[in-house]
């Protein structure tokens, strides 16, 4: 077997998705103009600094790609009921995916 030389640099990433955090990150946002995207993250519970980082990362990223910002996450984000059932659903999902 051919083995490839090792990459330098940093990983590539790590592929998690968090789509559903960041939502529920914009909606906390949305409610709570005065908070700043870290306090926010931590608020919702997250403590280790590289969650922290990597969610405040890709939040910024999101508001990047978005051609209006804040007012774009207002329609995406309707209801805190809303973001409460689909992280419902992705918890169920990936229960029902590890007792497999």
């Amino acid at each position: 077997m051919i083995q490839m030389p090792g990459r330098r640099g940093r990983p590539k990433g790590t592929g998690i998705d968090d789509s559903d955090r960041i939502a529920r990150l914009a909606e906390l946002l949305r409610i709570h103009p005065d908070l700043k995207p870290t306090t926010a993250i931590r608020v919702m519970g997250f403590s280790d600094p590289s969650a922290i980082r990597r969610l405040r990362d890709k939040y910024k990223a999101f508001l990047r790609g978005t051609d209006t910002g804040l007012p774009a996450l207002a329609s995406i984000v309707t209801s805190p009921a809303r973001v409460v059932r689909s992280v419902d659903a992705t918890i169920s999902a990936v229960a029902e995916r590890h007792l497999r």
